[in-house]
């Protein structure tokens, strides 16, 4: 009598943990989302650093803003000529 007590109460407990809704399913589910937000995490992170080491640079060195400037707004020194190389390629724009 003991024995089928606790194998009902067994079986019971076997099907809130794979039947309902927040059982094993549930469970795996929330492990995929972290694995997930965990790869996010560390893109993030590495992107923090770039962006650390970038606005060290910016204060540290005229060298990382004059670079900047040039790559960003297309900037040129004064007393600097810029040639525009064009190898014919591409097409004109037409209006």
């Amino acid at each position: 009598m003991v024995f089928v007590i606790l194998l009902a109460l067994l079986i019971a407990l076997q099907i809130n943990i794979w039947v309902k809704k927040d059982g094993y399913k549930k469970m795996k589910e929330i492990e995929n989302l972290i694995a997930l937000q965990t790869i996010e995490n560390e893109n993030m992170t590495i992107r923090n650093n770039r962006l650390k080491e970038e606005i060290k640079d910016l204060k540290n060195g005229q060298d990382a803003i004059e670079e900047k400037a040039r790559i960003d707004i297309g900037m040129v020194k004064e007393g600097e000529e810029f040639y525009l190389i064009n190898d014919g390629n591409q097409k004109e724009a037409t209006e």
